[in-house]
């Protein structure tokens, strides 16, 4: 017979470590850098992007900014996004897209909110600031636990 206090440690145990389980790793956090090139009519001189990609029970985060440096009198079109380059070593690849608010070119981070794609729109491939031939949910999957960022491409 389970007396009630061992029940009740019992559930305990479980539901703190529950959260655990739930949340499962992702390409991870970090940051990029490029130097000199041209966004828009606004030539860049750097660029840093941070990022962190993770998931949250079972579902996929993407949060991050970016700053830049460049000519003073120039802003960069609304419309920038940045594609972070998912790759797992084994000729797996995707991009997940980071759309914060444009930062002004003083070289101070833009600002975002963490978004959860649905994981058939997690990692694509893109044309211009549009989303093309994203991975089924699976492969998605799949490639957010074992593949990391390792490059950044900005469109607008």
């Amino acid at each position: 017979m389970i007396h009630s206090s061992a029940l009740q440690r019992g559930l305990t145990v479980l539901l703190l470590a529950a959260p655990v389980v739930a949340l499962a790793a992702g390409p991870g956090s970090g940051s990029q850098s490029e130097r000199n090139f041209r966004v828009g009519n606004c030539q860049v001189s750097s660029m840093e992007v941070i990022y962190k990609l993770d998931s949250l029970m079972g579902e996929p985060t993407v949060s991050g900014s970016y700053k830049w440096t460049g000519n003073g009198n120039c802003t960069l079109p609304s419309s920038t996004t940045i594609w972070l380059k998912v790759e797992d070593g084994r000729g797996g690849r995707g991009y997940a897209r980071l759309k914060p608010v444009v930062p002004k070119g003083n070289g101070t981070f833009g600002y975002n909110t963490t978004g959860s794609p649905d994981w058939d729109e997690a990692l694509c491939g893109f044309n211009g600031n549009r989303r093309t031939s994203c991975l089924p949910p699976n492969g998605a999957k799949n490639l957010w636990k074992s593949g990391r960022v390792t490059d950044f491409s900005v469109t607008w």
